[in-house]
């Protein structure tokens, strides 16, 4: 006899058939873009695990992040995200949102604790097929990608009766990307290098259970500061908050009035290697904003200034240029008050990719 656990999946399963129980292909007669679901674990008023200094909803919002940036700049699909910034979300709203939007397939990514090391993932104790194969391309990938930074624990693939993945209507995987109490494990989860490796290696499991394929392979680095993110933006108490435009990257956005003295606000960026790397920049857009904000990008050769219209062109990345930088953790980018130009300056978020 089925329990109301089985019976209530099978139900939603059932309500999708032809979707998502099986991996999207395509056909010339179905144009629609596969739909990813992504949640990051816990967030706002829920943090989650934490030890040695860093929270669960941080580390998997960052990963999610970086994974949607991954799939979007590789691969032909579409995106949803339970959440982009730290807010609070119930389970319910997380998988009712997954099925309402019709989503193909849904990864739920988490920092485990309790003591142990390594990385594990899980599905729903009677999955169907199609879940045994987006769980076995994903976890193979996720490890090999860490592994390509640092040596882990593969423990294994492994099911459980978890919100997540019962209450899904399509094919679910929930990953547990090491233990955030371990000092070994947290020192990973501390690498920029680390959280993009784990992040493309979602990226290339969902891809390969989707069937696609790509004549650019994914960014061997990408990773996304922005002005809220702890540690990593600094900017005296010239700059004001705000949560304004509705085109900012986060959560809210730095601002303040141009002068001619040197007052720049930093995004701190850890560069694993020395190589060329795109940098790229997100702002909202407004006729108050500055028409030329400095942007200055500390290069292997010294700093190199370029200047943007911040009235036009928000929320959306833009490219400052390709740049030669140097590895090392350091204030790489910053966004300065120094310009003659009327209007607010503003400093929101980068993005750094290695080309």
């Amino acid at each position: 006899m089925l329990d109301n656990s089985t019976l209530r999946r099978r139900t939603l399963l059932a309500a999708v058939a032809g979707t998502a129980a099986v991996p999207f292909l395509g056909s010339a007669a179905q144009a629609a873009l596969p739909k990813v679901y992504i949640d990051p674990g816990h967030g706002g008023t829920d943090p989650g695990a934490v030890g040695n200094g860093l929270q669960e909803k941080a580390l998997t919002l960052d990963i999610s992040l970086q994974l949607r940036s991954i799939l979007l700049a590789n691969w032909a699909v579409d995106v949803r995200m339970s959440r982009t910034t730290d807010i609070t979300r119930s389970l319910a709203y997380r998988t009712d949102d997954a099925n309402a939007w019709g989503a193909n397939l849904l990864v739920s990514v988490h920092i485990n604790s309790g003591g142990g090391t390594g990385f594990e993932s899980y599905r729903y104790p009677t999955a169907d097929s199609a879940t045994v194969n987006l769980h076995n391309a994903v976890h193979s990938r996720v490890i090999s990608g860490m592994r390509s930074v640092s040596g882990v624990t593969d423990r294994g693939l492994k099911s459980a009766n978890f919100h997540m993945l019962r209450e899904s209507a399509m094919p679910a995987v929930l990953t547990e990307n090491l233990f955030i109490d371990s000092v070994a494990d947290s020192a990973l989860l501390k690498r920029a290098d680390f959280i993009t490796a784990t992040a493309r290696g979602h990226a290339q499991g969902i891809a390969a259970y989707l069937g696609l394929s790509t004549t650019n392979p994914p960014p061997t680095f990408s990773t996304i500061v922005d002005n809220a993110t702890a540690g990593r933006f600094t900017a005296s108490t010239n700059w004001g908050t705000s949560a304004y435009s509705a085109q900012r990257y986060g959560a809210d956005y730095r601002f303040a009035n141009p002068t001619l003295a040197s007052d720049a606000a930093w995004f701190k960026v850890a560069i694993p290697a020395a190589g060329n790397y795109r940098v790229e920049v997100r702002h909202p857009a407004d006729p108050g904003y500055s028409s030329s904000a400095p942007h200055i990008v500390v290069t292997a050769s010294g700093n190199q200034t370029v200047n943007l219209d911040q009235r036009a062109s928000g929320g959306a990345w833009r490219s400052l240029g390709t740049f030669a930088l140097a590895a090392g953790d350091r204030n790489l980018v910053a966004v300065s008050r120094w310009t003659s130009a009327t209007g607010y300056v503003v400093a929101d978020a980068v993005r750094v990719t290695r080309v």
